[in-house]
């Protein structure tokens, strides 16, 4: 294998990898590890696209995104899965995808991209929690005690610590616009974008979560006092679905199709 850094990283395959595999193994040595490679990421991409599926169903589900109503029908035809939202998923991160052909320099942005969203969407919670939930927190069955609220500040610093680093440039201390980390636009693009959808449409009249239970498991003092906190109850089959408080215009009945 070839300890030349310079011959490795400018690789005329476009992959340091695969010069590595080809200098120390040769031609179908190198297809061979490649190949594995790339099944690997296929599959892992097809497990990432399930779950973003599954979260995108059910903020639809609770009226949470844009065109819910659309993206909330469950397929029966395909074994009772989000159809609609799966395919959406797939052609939104089709679309992302689009942005490595224009240049590396974006390319490096989606891919920070992912750390730095990552972060905020497990660091908003717990943040949200030890500041203006602790006295509403419902401890689980594994809890640290007096120690939960420092480690969750602690969570907070690196994750905040690990996002700044992902939207630094490769290069410094000036970089230009090839070796500029762009993920910082796109981040902002994202968040700019959530938030805008709630301050002009989503805060008047998303109010959470929707939860379906069993009305037979409920006492008649239990239904009362859900009523009386004015949440809204709809009835279906002998279920009830939870939804926001009175003027929540979202339904939380996921349909058939």
């Amino acid at each position: 294998m070839s300890q030349d850094l310079e011959h490795i990283l400018g690789s005329p395959f476009g992959q340091p990898m695969a010069q590595i595999y080809f200098d120390a193994l040769g031609k179908n040595g190198a297809l061979g590890f490649m190949s594995l490679l790339m099944i690997v990421q296929f599959l892992m991409g097809i497990s990432i696209l399930v779950a973003a599926s599954r979260q995108s169903w059910a903020f639809s589900r609770d009226g949470a995104l844009p065109f819910s109503k659309f993206f909330r029908p469950i397929s029966k035809t395909f074994g009772y899965i989000p159809v609609r939202t799966t395919i959406g998923c797939a052609v939104l991160a089709a679309l992302l995808g689009l942005l490595c052909l224009i240049a590396p320099a974006a390319a490096a942005a989606l891919f920070s991209l992912a750390v730095a969203g990552n972060n905020l969407a497990w660091g908003t919670p717990i943040f949200c929690r030890i500041v203006w939930g602790q006295s509403k927190f419902s401890p689980g069955p594994i809890y640290t005690g007096k120690m939960s609220t420092p480690i969750a500040w602690l969570a907070v610093v690196f994750l905040i610590f690990g996002t700044l680093l992902a939207m630094f440039p490769v290069g410094g201390p000036n970089p230009d616009s090839e070796s500029m980390n762009y993920t910082c636009v796109i981040n902002s693009a994202v968040w700019g974008g959530a938030l805008l959808y709630y301050a002009v449409d989503a805060r008047k009249w998303f109010r959470g979560p929707q939860i379906t239970i069993d009305l037979d498991q409920l006492t008649d003092a239990q239904a009362a006092a859900l009523r009386e906190e004015g949440v809204k109850v709809e009835e279906e089959g002998g279920k009830a679905v939870l939804g926001g408080r009175s003027g929540s215009t979202s339904s939380g009945i996921a349909k058939l199709t």
